[in-house]
């Protein structure tokens, strides 16, 4: 009997071990994971990437090789924006992801001491390097550590005394942290970024670093654009953009040629998108926002091997010409990128014509595919946009439909209600805030007095009304609001879904609509 028992708990057990293992390491969890991280990383870096344009600009204009050489703007700026004022914002943000104001705060104390700490032991190298990755790192987990403790003392305060030890947690919290940070965290992320150097080095140095195109480019697509250009990319490529003048990486994930080659292809041969895909190519080329082709590769999804060699052609000529930016892209736009071009006349050649290389690959392989797929093509309905939907369900692994028309299960807002419509992206300043900026015309034109904000969907308010995010992000969307109405966008120029929007609001509001009030 007893070994009858031991058995039935052994499958029990195993059973259980198996649901864990379905749960938490399939493919669809995995993505979910990976796609969480990137937006993690991206959300802590992209809020000061104009402040990193601004010190490109300082440095493109008054260090020693630059175009007005300013000794004294070199010596006590330059430096020491890098060097201290950016990582620290880095960690205050990071750490107020993690726990508001407070978790801010003791994230920039405790990357304040990993920075000094640093310049007190730079290592082997023996100059300090920014510290963007240890921000990254020790913000956040700074700012979890106050969050557990602050969790732990809730509602065990004694009235009155609140503040009192509020302040000194957080403050004996930051004095223990900080010595230790200063002390301990210089050996480990001087040991992170040697390697990480080491190997961008390894593939310079090989000529091989053009093949970070077969990860970039596949990675764009699953919107992991961020999380590899601002959390790795960014970091590494600064200092050497400080030691060098310039870097390759800041090139690597910006270039906008193999999207704009990709959709002159869709120009070209698909006549039911060539509308949409000409004004995408503008708004990607001049305007820098990516994840407005990402629907037309996920339509065709051959088409990601056109973006690939646009990616290794591109990069390899930037390579060749040993070509690099004074400071990231962001966005990718030419634009952008044209400012940021160290002044130098085969750099400039470098990279216009890896550009320009990554539009003609792109665009070659793009015309060869769509010649090649034509039978397969001309099958597609007209609603293709919808297929592209479902495309990317199941390239994602995400259970939702695409683009609900009502209100998700167990939302308590009416339509009635909404005051301000929150359009959501993962850092909420690309996608996001061009969506916003549509609809916000629209509804103007029809009268309807509502406001649209645009926000990153990690700060969605919990009373938010009405948000409406891409696909992907749908899910985590209804969980930072559940009470909210969801929608879902694919395409950013879809101008039929934001029509939809403005009708059912003019019909909630008994508002005349456009073609209503030409007809009276």
């Amino acid at each position: 009997m007893d070994e009858i028992i031991k058995e039935l708990n052994e499958k029990e057990t195993n059973n259980k071990f198996k649901l864990f293992l379905k749960n938490n390491f399939n493919n669809r969890t995995a993505m979910r994971r990976i796609q969480k991280f990137g937006g993690w990383l991206s959300s802590m870096i992209m809020p000061i990437i104009g402040l990193m344009i601004a010190w490109g600009l300082l440095t493109a204009f008054f260090i020693e090789k630059g175009w007005t050489p300013v000794k004294a703007i070199e010596d006590y700026i330059v430096g020491n924006v890098i060097q201290f004022l950016i990582p620290i914002l880095i960690g205050f943000n990071a750490g107020r992801l993690v726990h508001k104001d407070r978790g801010g705060f003791i994230g920039a104390f405790v990357v304040f001491a990993v920075v000094v700490g640093n310049i007190y032991n730079p290592g082997d190298s023996g100059k300090a390097a920014p510290q963007f990755l240890s921000a990254m790192a020790v913000g956040p987990a700074a700012a979890g550590v106050l969050k557990g403790i602050d969790k732990l003392l809730e509602g065990r305060i004694k009235q009155g005394f609140e503040m009192l030890v509020n302040n000194f947690v957080m403050g004996f919290l930051a004095f223990g942290l900080g010595v230790g940070a200063f002390y301990g965290m210089p050996y480990v992320f001087n040991a992170i970024t040697w390697a990480l150097g080491e190997a961008v080095a390894f593939l310079i140095g090989h000529k091989l670093i053009f093949l970070a195109a077969l990860i970039i480019e596949p990675a764009k697509i699953f919107f992991l654009n961020n999380a590899i250009n601002h959390g790795v990319l960014t970091a590494i490529g600064t200092a050497a953009a400080r030691d060098a003048g310039k870097s390759i990486l800041f090139l690597l994930e910006a270039n906008p040629g193999p999207g704009l080659g990709a959709l002159i292809a869709f120009m070209i041969f698909d006549k039911k998108q060539r509308g949409n895909a000409a004004g995408a190519s503008i708004i990607h080329f001049f305007g820098g926002i990516h994840e407005v082709y990402f629907p037309f590769i996920l339509m065709k999804i051959e088409m990601l091997v056109a973006l690939i060699a646009g990616g290794l052609v591109g990069d390899a000529i930037f390579q060749a010409f040993d070509a690099g930016l004074i400071a990231p892209a962001s966005p990718g736009s030419i634009v952008a990128i044209s400012i940021f071009i160290k002044s130098e006349a085969l750099n400039y050649a470098g990279v216009y014509l890896g550009i320009l290389g990554s539009i003609g690959a792109s665009l070659g392989v793009g015309i060869l595919i769509h010649l090649l797929m034509m039978k397969k093509y001309k099958k597609q309905s007209a609603n293709s946009y919808e297929e592209a939907a479902q495309k990317m369900l199941d390239i994602k692994g995400k259970d939702s439909k695409y683009v609900k028309t009502k209100g998700a299960k167990g939302e308590s807002t009416k339509l009635g209600d909404v005051k301000t419509i929150i359009f959501a992206c993962e850092a909420g300043m690309g996608s996001s805030a061009m969506g916003a900026s549509v609809l916000r015309k629209k509804l103007k034109e029809a009268h309807i007095d509502i406001k649209v904000v645009n926000f990153p969907v990690k700060e969605l308010p919990e009373d938010a009304q009405y948000v409406i995010t891409q696909e992907q992000l749908s899910n985590y969307a209804k969980q930072k609001a559940p009470n909210a109405i969801h929608k879902s966008i694919q395409n950013f120029l879809d101008k039929a879904f934001y029509d939809k929007i403005v009708i059912e609001f003019s019909e909630q509001n008994g508002v005349p609509n456009n073609e209503e009030r030409k007809t009276t």
